[in-house]
């Protein structure tokens, strides 16, 4: 049903991937500006493709909160979004070790590099989350396939 807790997980991890793309984006293209500074390519291609990961990633989890009565795609499509969720970790790591001190720099104030550190920390709590919406719905389909038994 909607009203489980793998519902809630999906909503939240929808949501934080959401506002990680929403609000993160305009500092992504200052951090895009950084790296190209340091390494000299020209890598707006590739970063444009990845920039819509984390929109992609958070209407896949919204659509599979609406798969509530088809349990088997809902798993599908939440181990989808995991292991999207995971090329973010290693991307975000990977982004944030070089762009990290450049960004920091240009933040105008201590409030917003707060808000940077925490959207470190974004793909791993989101990822986090879609383990435990997948371990809810596994949980959930075992218990109704042993009712079916019973009956």
């Amino acid at each position: 049903m909607i009203q489980r807790i793998q519902s809630f997980y999906l909503f939240l991890s929808s949501v934080f991937y959401f506002s990680y793309w929403y609000f993160g984006m305009e500092w992504f293209k200052k951090g895009l500006s950084i790296i190209n500074d340091i390494y000299s390519n020209n890598l707006d291609f590739v970063f444009d493709i990845i920039s819509y990961i984390p929109l992609l990633i958070s209407a896949i989890c919204f659509f599979t909160i609406l798969l509530f009565k088809n349990r088997q795609m809902q798993i599908i499509m939440s181990y989808s979004a995991l292991y999207i969720s995971l090329f973010m970790c290693v991307f975000s790591g990977f982004y944030f070790y070089i762009t990290l001190n450049g960004l920091i720099e240009i933040m105008p104030s201590t409030t917003l590099e707060i808000l940077l550190y925490l959207a470190i920390l974004n793909p791993f709590i989101c990822s986090f989350l879609i383990y435990l919406a997948i371990k809810s719905i596994k949980n959930d389909d075992e218990l109704v396939n042993s009712l079916d038994r019973i009956r």
